[in-house]
């Protein structure tokens, strides 16, 4: 998937919709919710509990692409408000999906660097 000339809202937009697609493959079941302030994007329902993800995406032409994971006013999420982030990289062709800790603020991303096991591991859900 390409995204040209597309402002931040669509391409996050596109970003929510393919991972709900991406996820429904796999054999969970999405909801999204009503309300746009929800800290999350999404709730994934893997047959055993609920799962909380905030969905970010990054456009940049990079092998390693650094993500900010942040709220708009540089605060963290907290656990409570989200048990996962997948952050989809164009330019990889997928997602990375990792666990909240509490305290993240960005994250390098790449397929030869640690995070490469993030990538498309929808099982950490």
């Amino acid at each position: 998937m390409y995204i040209w000339n597309m402002d931040l809202n669509s391409i996050g937009c596109i970003a929510e919709y393919q991972f709900a697609v991406e996820a429904m493959k796999r054999g969970f079941l999405v909801s999204f919710p009503l309300l746009d302030a929800s800290p999350y994007d999404c709730i994934i329902d893997n047959g055993k509990d609920l799962k909380k993800i905030q969905i970010k995406s990054v456009t940049k032409d990079k092998e390693i692409i650094r993500s900010f994971i942040k709220k708009k006013n540089n605060i963290t999420y907290s656990k409570k408000e989200v048990d996962y982030f997948a952050v989809y990289v164009q330019h990889h062709n997928g997602f990375y999906i990792f666990k909240n800790n509490g305290k993240i603020k960005s994250i390098s991303l790449g397929k030869n660097i640690d995070t490469k096991i993030y990538f498309n591991n929808f099982v950490f859900i």
